[in-house]
């Protein structure tokens, strides 16, 4: 029997690894899927994370498109505080392939990978 389910884990970069005063920062977050069920619009997924220090004039991206504030996400920027909007990041199902001569399975995770760019201020 399995389970038909998602199963998320996320994963957080930033980028530049050292950053000034009034800098340009990448945050990428990698929301990974080792479930054989998509995550879907209905499932509401919600992704937050508070960014400290808290980021000005943000933009943000889902899978290298353009997601609108208020819509795709919300974030306050004065506590830094970041969340997509429910549904708004889809995570495909795991695939998953058996080699015929050892039996091994092997998992690649569906992955959605939200970008955040910003201002230190």
């Amino acid at each position: 029997n399995t389970r038909d389910e998602a199963r998320l884990t996320i994963a957080k970069a930033i980028c530049p690894a050292v950053i000034t005063c009034n800098g340009e920062v990448t945050y990428t977050l990698i929301v990974q899927n080792t479930g054989n069920t998509a995550a879907v619009a209905t499932d509401n997924v919600i992704i937050r994370d508070t960014f400290t220090p808290a980021l000005s004039n943000i933009t943000v991206e889902l899978n290298g498109e353009a997601l609108e504030a208020g819509v795709g996400y919300t974030y306050n920027e004065e506590t830094g505080e970041f969340a997509t909007t429910e549904g708004a990041v889809p995570v495909p199902a795991a695939t998953y392939s058996r080699d015929p001569v050892t039996g091994i399975v092997t998992t690649t995770p569906g992955v959605a990978v939200i970008t955040v760019n910003g201002t230190i201020g």
